[in-house]
């Protein structure tokens, strides 16, 4: 496995961390993809890799088999379906992991959460609500709607 560069490193190592069973997709399934501090993306993003952002982001983020993970300089207004998610900057939208969701202490999620685990370190900010019943449910729902090819897939 090649190392991820900069500080991609820190936050896969957090995602890692959290779910060990993503180092198979690290090694197997194309690495990590980032988005940069100096890059805005507006619209959907379908990740086919593990996914790392610290620039900033205005649409949905589906990687329904890797790990997102939210860097510190990252600043989203999205809904997240993910297997896994670690947050260190600003999101403002759902969070759905079909295994755990991570707000760490630098971290400020404001929106809604749908995963098996959770976990938030102390400093970090929440607002919204925790619904971990619903996660198997959730992700059913939003695999069905991408694999339907709709722009829009419920939260």
């Amino acid at each position: 496995m090649r190392p991820p560069v900069g500080n991609d490193e820190t936050l896969v190592a957090d995602l890692l961390a959290i779910d060990p069973a993503l180092r198979h997709g690290l090694e197997d399934r194309g690495g990590v993809s980032s988005i940069g501090r100096g890059l805005a993306v507006r619209g959907n993003i379908d990740a086919s890799t593990h996914l790392v952002i610290e620039g900033h982001v205005d649409g949905q983020i589906n990687a329904p088999e890797h790990g997102v993970a939210v860097g510190t300089h990252g600043k989203l207004k999205s809904d997240i379906f993910a297997q896994s998610i670690t947050v260190r900057g600003n999101v403002k939208g759902n969070l759905t992991a079909t295994r755990s969701v991570k707000i760490l202490a630098d971290g400020r999620v404001e929106g809604r959460l749908v995963a098996p685990r959770l976990a938030i370190d102390d400093g970090a900010v929440f607002n919204g609500r925790v619904d971990p019943n619903l996660a198997e449910a959730a992700a059913a729902v939003k695999l069905h709607h991408l694999k339907a090819g709709t722009s829009k897939a419920a939260s």
